[in-house]
């Protein structure tokens, strides 16, 4: 069986492979994935991961204004695929909820994009129906996680309050970079959108942590890995449905 999950960013990104490898025992497959299909998405990233017979692809689609556009592409590919095992039977979409409105809009958008009448929800895992290009039928399941479920905020608002669960010192270092974005530009000529903030905070503890010289993109992969999220009860309880890929 083939699955894929697309979300927004790199802190995405990094998350889902240390979570999916940590909590769900899937591998990195050590080979380039080469989604080629994803024509239309700039400075996208993708990684391939293995257990037993099947295949995950994670890949990130530089933001939620590009979930749809990926999420149409997988469809075309699936439908352009001769054979079921080549096509990705589970489909999992993870944004953030970020602000007002966002989950009626991202819902309707890939409630559109499917062409099914069957409406998609959040956390749930949704059978949808489509037609080849030999006008046969197949079907793929698509699971829906907008994070959190019950209130605005983002994933990374959890990893931080993660962070600072684990480590006291790096608490106070978060506390302080969350007052200093908060405070830094009152009239919203730059973060202007609740979630440039909510990245914004990451970013100044990031700014700390990571040395100037060297690969910041390694640096916080291996700090997003050092932390034990599979640990953490909340982190486990809001990506459950991870397990059935």
């Amino acid at each position: 069986m083939k699955s894929i999950i697309i979300c927004e960013g790199e802190t995405d990104f990094v998350f889902l492979q240390h979570f999916m490898e940590k909590v769900n025992g899937w591998n990195d497959s050590k080979q380039k994935p080469n989604p080629s299909f994803i024509s239309s998405v700039d400075n996208s990233r993708s990684r391939d991961f293995i257990k037993n017979a099947d295949m995950l692809t994670i890949i990130s689609c530089g933001g939620c204004g590009n979930i749809k556009t990926v999420f149409e592409e997988v469809i075309r590919k699936n439908q352009n695929e001769i054979f079921d095992e080549e096509r990705y039977s589970k489909i999992v979409i993870l944004t953030d909820n970020d602000d007002t409105g966002i989950e009626a809009k991202i819902v309707s958008d890939l409630n559109a994009a499917s062409g099914n009448s069957t409406q998609i929800k959040n956390n749930t895992w949704t059978d949808l129906t489509f037609t080849d290009t030999t006008q046969n039928q197949f079907d793929s399941e698509l699971l829906l996680l907008i994070i959190p479920f019950d209130e605005n905020g983002a994933l990374e608002s959890f990893l931080l309050e993660s962070i600072s669960k684990e480590n006291t010192y790096d608490a106070e270092i978060i506390k302080k970079a969350k007052e200093f974005v908060d405070n830094a530009d009152p009239e919203k000529k730059y973060l202007s959108h609740r979630g440039f903030v909510i990245k914004a905070r990451l970013y100044a503890y990031f700014a700390i942590r990571i040395e100037p010289s060297v690969n910041q993109f390694r640096q916080r992969q291996d700090i997003l890995k050092s932390v034990p999220w599979e640990q953490y009860e909340n982190i486990r309880d809001c990506f459950k449905e991870l397990r059935n890929l």
